[in-house]
């Protein structure tokens, strides 16, 4: 089996090493050519800018720009653009036509091994897409169709949103049926490691145990691993560990404002981290629970007075 030139660079964004992937896809030409290769180093460049809280847009169109520029630009740089111009929230609307004609089109062919990369980033950047615009039904199909059904990347995404859910069930189920594509990779334990935050128990151990590995990596302390790596701490009432993640992250590069390490922090109990998750990530999950409680607890409040 002929190895994947491009190992190196995924496995980084795979553990949220965003910047030493910039580093390694960068080492080779990321300008276009009869290679593919330049192409898919430069949309993961542009994926790791646009992961960073907050997301890079001006960095991750400027590696894009010279795909774009082509007579016919690449459908994959296409959706990067649009996902960018999303989240800078240009035009959201048309941004989501956008990415929905792309699926469209690439719907239905029968297409060689370089088409179907086109389709896999595509549909993995379009799930996220609608995950976002709270498109369930849209993303599960998107994430399940064509080439989706044989791309980690696509089954990855898929598992995060059933375990937002709350449908362990399917996510299992999903996992279960990754394990057959690649059951040594990344991806796969990740998903593994999601799942077991969610259920808690035994499989809670082996999500701490592969954050741990994560952590312990050269490139491994970034603020996505330490808030998740803080995440299994507390499920597992390490509470002073957890706190010493979360502390360490908020020094890191964009961990001030990285929503997930905010909201570890808050579930911690730390001084402050509410005001600045409320602040750096109004539209977190928690963030928006803890606003609606908030507001119900204010209209309950008001139906009663202290009598004098």
């Amino acid at each position: 089996m002929e190895a994947d030139p491009l190992y190196h660079v995924k496995q980084l964004f795979y553990q949220a090493s965003y910047k030493a992937c910039i580093s390694e896809a960068s080492s080779q030409p990321i300008t276009p050519s009869d290679s593919p290769e330049s192409l898919h180093r430069a949309l993961y460049i542009a994926r790791s800018h646009l992961a960073f809280q907050p997301p890079q847009i001006s960095s991750a169109q400027s590696v894009l720009a010279p795909f774009l520029s082509l007579p016919t630009p690449p459908a994959s740089a296409k959706a990067v653009s649009a996902l960018a111009a999303y989240l800078a929230g240009e035009d959201k609307e048309a941004k989501v036509e956008e990415v929905r004609d792309l699926v469209i089109e690439c719907e239905g062919e029968e297409a060689e091994e370089e088409a179907k990369d086109e389709e896999r980033v595509i549909r993995v950047v379009a799930g996220t897409i609608f995950v976002l615009e709270k498109e369930n039904e849209e993303a599960v199909a998107t994430l399940t169709e064509g080439c989706a059904k044989t791309d980690l990347e696509c089954t990855a995404l898929l598992v995060q949103l059933l375990l937002a859910l709350d449908r362990k069930d399917l996510a299992q189920t999903t996992y279960q049926a990754a394990k057959r594509i690649g059951n040594d990779s990344t991806l796969i334990q990740a998903m593994e490691a999601w799942i077991g935050l969610k259920t808690g128990a035994r499989p809670l151990h082996q999500a701490y145990y592969y954050y741990e590995e994560l952590y312990q990596l050269p490139n491994g302390r970034t603020p996505p691993v330490l808030a998740a790596h803080a995440a299994a701490h507390l499920l597992l009432t390490h509470v002073d560990e957890a706190k010493a993640d979360i502390n360490e992250a908020v020094q890191r590069e964009g961990g001030d404002k990285d929503g997930d390490v905010l909201a570890v922090g808050v579930s911690l109990g730390i001084d402050g981290f509410n005001d600045k998750l409320s602040a750096a990530a109004p539209q977190h999950p928690l963030a928006l629970d803890l606003a609606e409680k908030s507001k119900a607890f204010d209209e309950a409040a008001a139906k009663f007075s202290i009598a004098a």
